[in-house]
């Protein structure tokens, strides 16, 4: 399991995202890459799947800022759950 978290450098998220790769590392010890993104750019990646977003082109374009950690970590964590689920439905591997 590896996290990646890209962010836009000029929007100012570069702290946030990092703030964010501690917590990841904290929580769940793991690899956590952090990396500049596009403009208005905040994503998490769990081995290369989008887990969390700002959202699409025109939630960047008028929401500012973001989104705040605990709704990240909600985001992370639904997507950790239904990857498990998802693994007991299918059994174990031959």
């Amino acid at each position: 399991m590896e996290f990646k978290v890209l962010f836009c450098k000029p929007c100012g998220y570069r702290d946030q995202a990092h703030e964010l790769a501690v917590e990841l590392r904290e929580r769940f010890a793991v690899p956590v890459a952090v990396e500049e993104g596009k403009f208005g750019q905040f994503d998490v990646l769990l081995d290369g799947e989008l887990v969390a977003s700002k959202g699409g082109f025109w939630k960047q374009k008028f929401i500012h800022g973001a989104p705040p950690q605990p709704q990240i970590l909600a985001a992370i964590e639904r997507a950790l759950a239904e990857r498990e689920a998802r693994e007991l439905s299918e059994g174990p591997a031959d």
